[in-house]
């Protein structure tokens, strides 16, 4: 009888180790960017959307752009002035914690990147947590989903039957009001109706060069 994989011993150290080595390989490329490229940027992002990162991804292909993993980025970069990887880094760090931020490492110029966060900002469906930003009610009769989601639309609250295989609504329902944080069903409620209530956008806090370090 074959051997069960959970039976099988993981030597921690071999774990431990391949994570130091992933840690300070990124730690070597934030620094190698340092290097290669003229200015640092760092943005903070409202309403993260991978797929929306990686549309300024493809607008900026020339650049690049590191989001997550923050605190090592830090410690790449340097958290005081002793020891920074280059004068004014430290500024950088202190700026990239707290929130939902990333850096751009780019040889483009400000108003080069101001444009490409204007033009990539899109819709987006908001989350569990968001403010609503219209009211949305649903009349009652029929409803153009498949009947097959009948049983899901009643578990994210819709009063809902089948008439002759029509997903039917019962009763008049308001799915959300304005300025009422959205909870999980509402949130996804609102995804099945198409409307979206957030906006995926990305905002310059401050730009580095060997030469100047500029709050935005």
């Amino acid at each position: 009888m074959p051997k069960s994989k959970r039976e099988q011993k993981v030597t921690l150290s071999k774990t431990q180790k391949k994570g130091r080595v992933r840690k300070e390989s990124l730690m070597e490329e934030v620094r190698a960017c340092v290097d290669q490229y003229q200015s640092l940027y760092v943005f903070t992002a409202t309403n993260m959307r991978n797929a929306a990162l990686k549309d300024v991804r493809a607008s900026l292909k020339s650049s690049r752009i590191f989001f997550g993993r923050n605190k090592l980025i830090a410690a790449a970069l340097g958290r005081t002035a002793s020891d920074e990887f280059r004068d004014g880094l430290s500024k950088v760090s202190s700026t990239l914690l707290g929130g939902e931020a990333g850096l751009l490492f780019t040889n483009e110029s400000t108003a080069a990147v101001r444009r490409c966060f204007e033009t990539t900002q899109v819709a987006e469906y908001a989350r569990a947590g968001t403010a609503a930003t219209r009211d949305v009610s649903l009349e009652a009769g029929p409803l153009n989903f498949p009947h097959s989601m009948e049983p899901y639309l009643r578990k994210l609250g819709l009063a809902t039957q089948l008439a002759n295989g029509v997903v039917t609504l019962l009763a008049d329902h308001a799915v959300c009001r304005e300025g009422d944080m959205l909870n999980g069903d509402q949130a996804k409620l609102l995804q099945l109706l198409d409307i979206k209530m957030a906006m995926f956008s990305l905002t310059l806090r401050c730009c580095w060069s060997a030469t100047d370090f500029v709050e935005m």
